[in-house]
């Protein structure tokens, strides 16, 4: 081809061709990928003891020590243009509670979960993603043991959204570099004052993240 013609044709062409994934992937809806960061069913366990609320304590949480490392997971090779998400939100909620220690366990307790941070890393990166919903739900007592008490969690779904480029962070992660590691963090409180000195420790229910925004 006379190259008096084929520069004017890359011209034309080129940039249809960077244009394909963003037009491809404004047509693909919202993925959902079921226990990404294996976090279902993991324990949610208490910092310390409960304190009274009147002070405006709050016990931090971590799944840190509960949850096992995962190998990275590999993008479909079907997937045209390279095409990649951009938008990612964590979900999950509360499927049980324990309450152990001393104290008389109440019939019902009401929780609020002030902040919530899920953190994923591996042997060279690390991403985090924060949110604060501020999520007020209520436990139900469901049996009483020797050492504590078990309760039921009224429906508690709650989300952790990142941006961009915490996204891309994560994917980074989750799709490179070898063996990952992934921990969720919270801040919560109890209404009642009479359960200073136990400890109340939560089991995560069904996890997924919601992938979006491809380009």
């Amino acid at each position: 081809m006379n190259r008096t013609y084929l520069y004017p044709l890359l011209l034309v062409t080129l940039p249809m061709l960077a244009s394909c994934g963003s037009l491809v992937g404004a047509l693909v809806p919202p993925q959902t990928v079921t226990n990404p960061a294996g976090l279902t069913g993991v324990t949610l366990a208490p910092s310390g003891t409960l304190q009274p609320e009147s002070v405006g304590a709050t016990v931090q949480y971590s799944t840190e020590n509960s949850n096992s490392s995962f190998d990275d997971f590999q993008f479909p090779d079907n997937i045209p243009f390279g095409i990649r998400p951009h938008a990612m939100a964590f979900n999950t909620g509360f499927a049980s509670a324990t309450l152990s220690g001393t104290c008389t366990a109440p019939d019902t307790v009401k929780v609020t979960l002030k902040s919530v941070t899920v953190v994923v890393k591996d042997a060279s990166n690390t991403a985090t993603l924060t949110q604060t919903p501020n999520l007020v739900f209520t436990l139900t007592k469901t049996s009483t043991g020797l050492t504590g008490a078990s309760y039921s969690v009224a429906s508690s779904p709650f989300s952790v959204s990142a941006d961009a480029a915490t996204s891309d962070a994560i994917i980074k992660v989750l799709t490179s570099g070898g063996k990952n590691d992934a921990s969720l963090s919270a801040a919560i409180s109890a209404d009642q004052n009479s359960l200073a000195g136990c400890r109340l420790s939560f089991k995560l229910g069904d996890t997924t993240a919601t992938l979006s925004n491809f380009s």
